[in-house]
């Protein structure tokens, strides 16, 4: 490896000739188009149309390639020329397809897509976010409303816990989105970011079409487009992967496998786990795509096999606890969509999804398996251009079984749950510059002994081509999650309602989002012993409320070849839930965080170098030994991150990256004693990180006829 990376690097002094690229953009009639985004397909070279509609930006690329422009509320651009061009190119973007997409509604909607009037990130920003390392949910937590906790891993939105926020791939729901790990170890999200071009995150407020979700959606989506053929290669210091696409006709077939193992990096960099078997991952997806003359056909399939084994800290014990896992999980899906004419689409899908683990901890043996089955058809209308409508039904399938073993004591316990849900939502044109929408969910359950009936309703209003004010309501219902249904499953249904007011302005590649919300929540669960137990009493009497506000500001136009974004959150949650005496902010709470991240693209070292600093408040933690309940909090905490890309060639790229560059040593909260000492004090032990920093070296190449395909999209 050092040989291949020494070689890799003296190649930097290949000299490679630069050349300019110049043009307007403009519409039908001539008149320029201001902050359009022009670049080159699978690069970072582009730049942003000025007043007069011009652009101009330096490459090195030659030979055939992809010229791509967007600009909010038009459709994409995409044209083949040939490098070097020295002709002004001139490029004219059709108008708005409808009056819907003049307005939109920002409230609660954060996108990271490659245009959308919604749209904070780019794909290529979610994967080069100092400090991701490839993961979906850690490049999240930049933005505003989202926090992940650090011993955990898990998306937290506006307040709400982990079991809060719902995970779609193409508008089909995933039952079990995170990979399996220890307590206090980060989580990961299961899928790789390579096969979505296309991610909708809600921080509250959002569409009818989802349910089963107090606080938040995150819905992936796969492009509706025949991939060409290529074979994607890559090589790290935790593992390989491999990738491979084939297209004949109207079909494409894509797959990605990898295999991870820590094993030779735990020999190099030692972390805080007293590993007996470091943690393995082998995992595999792949997506099968058909192109009918009015319809298409997507299935997607994800496989992942997960094996450990530690011995874990317990205050409880004087030893470590030794701890082995095994976890395999399955998911596939097949969403159809099809034009039926007149301004009518149809849309279906089946998910099925399967998790089996396999837990042994000390002398208890606890096995778990859940399988789960969404079903889901919609109708869409488009009426003139002024109004879109939806009508949706959709089946929830729920099996969850599991088994306590220990000496000569075993019993099994688990749920069973079958949901129907029905939807309608309406968006439609007021006026020119103000735009409606209103929703209506129920939804019915073998377990609940009633339905749910949630209303929903946002406008946008447009006080010019720059900003946009929003406003949302909603009533949301969620069953109680796996920890507490397996126990109780005649819990009744959590209940939250959301207020959301938005403010966006986007001009001359600034980009500001203001947000401000209240949420209250009715029918939290509670239980009566230290921790959730079979042997608990539950009930529903729980209740609380959160209220804050959010800023992200971006900047991609002041210093040429940077962008960066800052991102502040302020929480003020209030809940009374779990053995809570009363009300207070919960344990899994920042009340403030700000995350500032910064990319630079180094030109002539065909390098980015990314950044991201953040700071997060302390949270609350209970200690025993104190008198009032939830007095003690811990010390806020700073983390700098970073990462380099190096473009290597067209093809071919080396990442590195390192987390916790500073090497703070953050306390994240303290698990107490169940029983006091001799001296009537209860015994604690600090939750820490299991490792100061992670350090990832990758070496990706991309091979394809069409030489302007890269990897640029998985780092």
């Amino acid at each position: 490896m050092k040989l291949l990376l020494t070689l890799l690097f003296l190649s930097t002094t290949t000299v490679f000739a630069q050349s300019i690229l110049k043009g307007r953009v403009v519409e039908k009639n001539g008149k320029p188009i201001y902050l359009a985004n022009v670049y080159i397909e699978g690069t970072y070279d582009g730049s942003t149309t000025d007043s007069l509609g011009n652009f101009t930006f330096e490459t090195n690329e030659r030979g055939a390639k992809t010229i791509k422009a967007s600009v909010v509320g038009r459709p994409l651009y995409s044209k083949f020329i040939e490098l070097p061009y020295k002709e002004l190119l001139i490029i004219q973007l059709q108008g708005s397809e409808n009056r819907l997409q003049e307005v939109s509604i920002q409230a609660g909607v954060l996108q990271a897509n490659s245009s959308g009037k919604n749209t904070v990130m780019s794909p290529l920003d979610i994967v080069t976010t100092a400090g991701s390392m490839g993961n979906i949910i850690s490049a999240l937590a930049t933005l505003p409303g989202a926090q992940v906790a650090g011993e955990n891993g898990r998306l937290m939105v506006h307040g709400g816990d982990a079991s809060e926020t719902q995970t779609y791939i193409n508008g089909i729901r995933v039952a079990q989105p995170y990979t399996a790990t220890p307590n206090e170890v980060p989580v990961r999200g299961r899928f790789s970011p390579m096969l979505f071009k296309g991610v909708n995150f809600s921080t509250g407020g959002y569409s009818a079409e989802f349910g089963n979700a107090l606080s938040s959606i995150l819905a992936l989506s796969t492009e509706n487009t025949i991939e060409q053929p290529k074979t994607e290669v890559s090589l790290s210091s935790v593992g390989l992967g491999l990738g491979h696409t084939l297209q004949w006709g109207k079909n494409s077939l894509t797959f990605n496998s990898s295999y991870t193992n820590l094993k030779p990096y735990s020999k190099i960099i030692t972390p805080d786990i007293k590993w007996t078997k470091p943690y393995e991952n082998a995992s595999g997806e792949l997506i099968y795509r058909h192109q009918f003359r009015k319809g298409f056909l997507n299935i997607y399939g994800a496989y992942n096999f997960e094996n450990m084994g530690l011995y874990q800290s317990d205050i409880n014990y004087e030893e470590p606890i030794p701890l082995k896992k095994k976890s395999n999980n399955s998911y596939a899906n097949i969403t159809y969509s099809q034009d039926l004419g007149n301004r009518w689409a149809f849309n279906s899908g089946v998910g099925i999804g399967n998790l089996t683990d396999k837990l042994h901890y000390s002398d208890i043996y606890l096995p778990n398996d859940e399988k789960s089955l969404h079903v889901k058809g919609t109708l869409r209308k488009t009426w003139k251009n002024s109004i879109k409508s939806i009508w949706g039904i959709e089946y929830f399938d729920n099996n969850y079984k599991e088994e306590y073993h220990r000496q000569e004591l075993a019993y099994s316990y688990g749920y069973h749950s079958k949901m129907t849900s029905l939807f309608t939502e309406t968006t439609f044109g007021l006026l020119p510059n103000l735009i409606g929408k209103i929703g209506l969910r129920g939804t019915t359950s073998n377990l609940q002994n009633k339905n749910t009936i949630e209303p929903r309703a946002s406008l946008g209003y447009a006080l010019n081509k720059y900003t946009q004010l929003s406003l949302a309501y909603g009533t949301f219902h969620q069953q109680a999650p796996s920890p507490f249904l397996k126990y109780d499953p005649q819990l009744d249904w959590l209940a939250a309602r959301h207020y959301i007011a938005n403010y966006f302005y986007e001009k001359g590649g600034h980009l500001l989002r203001l947000e401000a919300y209240h949420k209250t929540y009715d029918n939290l669960i509670k239980y009566n012993s230290q921790t959730a137990r079979y042997d608990s009493q539950y009930d529903n009497n729980g209740n609380g409320k959160v209220k804050g506000f959010d800023v992200f500001y971006k900047n991609t136009s002041s210093v040429k070849n940077l962008q960066y974004w800052i991102s502040y959150s302020y929480t003020d949650s209030k809940r009374n839930e779990a053995n809570y005496p009363h009300t207070v902010t919960p344990s899994y709470v920042y009340k403030h965080s700000l995350f500032i991240v910064g990319k630079y693209w180094f030109a002539d070292l065909r390098s980015q170098l990314s950044l991201t600093n953040s700071f997060v408040s302390g949270r609350n933690y209970n200690d025993p030994n104190q008198t009032a309940f939830m007095n003690g909090h811990t010390k806020g905490y700073n983390n700098l991150s970073m990462s380099w890309s190096f473009l290597y060639s067209q093809q071919k790229i080396i990442h590195f990256s390192v987390s916790n560059v500073l090497g703070v040593s953050p306390i994240y909260g303290y698990q107490y004693a169940d029983r006091p000492n001799t001296q009537g004090i209860y015994d604690r032990r600090a939750i820490v990180p299991t490792a100061k920093r992670f350090v990832f070296l990758g070496y990706f190449w991309t091979i394809s006829k069409n030489e302007k395909d890269n990897q640029l999209d998985n780092l």
